[in-house]
């Protein structure tokens, strides 16, 4: 229907047939229904950009992705060690450990009465094994059967997170025949977790401080040349693509006994009130000033994992803590600065909001204290019979305060908790808040 003007005769309504005023009403209708249109039109067009930019800027940030690692509870964990023929067994063990605080335990092997003895208990749970069980995990049906016989009958009842593939591998020159087989044994169970739906559970390795063949300053922290690019970068690569962490044991009782000229004590105790060493990022760009030992410890471990390009990966101290006991020439093994050194610890890993390290910060580390029981039958010198919080018969070695450590509580992923806009890993933005932004676009748009 080709519309025209009406012709105009005085007032509106004024002198028209009825014929005219039907032709008008309905020209005024179609006219009303062309500007709709092109208004919807338009509004189309708005959002099909709107939406391109979406896909573009999450093409731009996807590198990043990889490693997209949920909030972690705020708790702290332990671990939890056996080897010792007096202490209490596995259901009054877990009893003891809710008393002490803690959120989360770790132990050495994939015992089915121990992992029982966790069901039921809210407790997050990291099972593990020895080194000589990974390579035949380097197949793809083993691995799915040790999943199906040391996983699948227990879970979800025992909340087991992760599953550590070995403890301090890189230690043992005697085993570097099975160094090639960590990285497909990870893989394989790690699939077969998938497959099974259980896709909650991570799947890692604790390595040793040691993989590092340079530490100070931590900005200059490397790998040990023989795992680096064999072992410790494609290692690196299935953790950052399966959003898990490396466990890493690091003790600065140690890093302090071995140069106590060098190190001052209460820079490994948390208790140094000024900064110790001062640090500066490749570049020059960025200063870092460090007032604690741990702290630069896993700064050297980030800057190494920076160095095989894997900066992003998360780290967990898998194990940490301090003697109380040594021989007659063990420095600084005593219990009072085990109290010192493990509370403090507990401050540094609940603070609220998240402090992280200076080159991380920001950044939650889960920590596991070593350990809750002195283990009589562990070999070697006299410390390594005495790290646990707990004697055989449950009585506390000294006090030790976690549950009131973390001011506010909650749960911290980079930000320490809080409302925030997403963010991948490294601070850019995610395809979830660009989708937001999307749909915010949508919402007023006024038509």
């Amino acid at each position: 229907m080709q519309c025209r003007e009406a012709p105009r005769r005085g007032r509106r309504g004024a002198g028209h047939s009825k014929e005219e005023c039907l032709v008008q009403w309905s020209c005024n209708l179609h006219e009303e229904s062309r500007r709709i249109s092109s208004l919807m039109n338009r509004a189309a067009t708005l959002a099909w950009s709107s939406f391109c930019i979406v896909i573009m800027c999450a093409s731009l940030v996807a590198p990043a992705m990889a490693a997209n690692y949920a909030p972690e509870a705020r708790t702290m964990g332990i671990n939890y060690g056996r080897l010792a023929d007096n202490i209490p067994n596995g259901a009054t063990t877990v009893q003891l450990i809710k008393g002490l605080g803690m959120g989360r335990v770790r132990i050495f092997d994939f015992d089915a009465a121990t992992i029982q003895a966790f069901a039921g208990s809210d407790l997050e749970l990291t099972i593990g094994m020895g080194n000589l069980d990974i390579a035949a995990l380097a197949d793809a049906t083993a691995a799915d059967n040790w999943i199906a016989a040391n996983v699948v009958p227990y879970y979800p009842a025992t909340n087991i997170t992760c599953i550590t593939v070995g403890n301090e591998l890189f230690t043992y020159p005697e085993q570097a025949s099975i160094w090639p087989s960590l990285v497909p044994a990870i893989t394989n169970l790690y699939n077969s977790l998938q497959n099974r739906g259980l896709t909650r559970i991570k799947v890692s390795t604790a390595v040793e401080y040691s993989v590092l063949a340079a530490s100070f300053p931590p900005s200059k922290g490397v790998f040990r040349e023989e795992i680096a690019q064999s072992v410790m970068k494609p290692l690196l690569a299935q953790l950052d693509s399966t959003s898990s962490y490396l466990y890493v044991n690091v003790y600065p009782y140690f890093g302090w006994a071995s140069a106590p000229a060098d190190i001052p004590l209460d820079y490994a105790l948390f208790t140094r009130p000024t900064v110790f060493t001062t640090d500066a990022s490749s570049n020059g760009a960025q200063q870092y000033d460090y007032t604690n030992l741990l702290d630069a410890q896993l700064d050297a471990m980030a800057a190494a994992m920076e160095a095989v390009g894997y900066g992003d990966v998360r780290i967990v101290v898998s194990e940490t803590g301090w003697p109380t006991m040594g021989d007659a020439t063990t420095l600084g093994a005593n219990i009072t600065n085990a109290q010192t050194y493990n509370n403090n610890l507990v401050k540094w890993a609940l603070n609220n909001p998240t402090k992280g390290t200076p080159r991380r910060p920001g950044i939650f580390v889960p920590t596991y204290i070593f350990a809750v029981y002195n283990e009589n039958q562990k070999p070697g010198p006299t410390t390594e019979r005495n790290w646990g919080v707990l004697y055989p018969s449950g009585k506390a070695v000294y006090p030790l305060d976690v549950s009131s450590s973390a001011s506010g509580g909650g749960s911290s992923s980079g930000g320490g908790g809080g409302a925030s806009q997403p963010k991948t890993c490294n601070g850019r933005p995610s395809v979830l808040s660009l989708s937001a932004s999307f749909f915010g676009i949508l919402f007023n748009l006024r038509i």
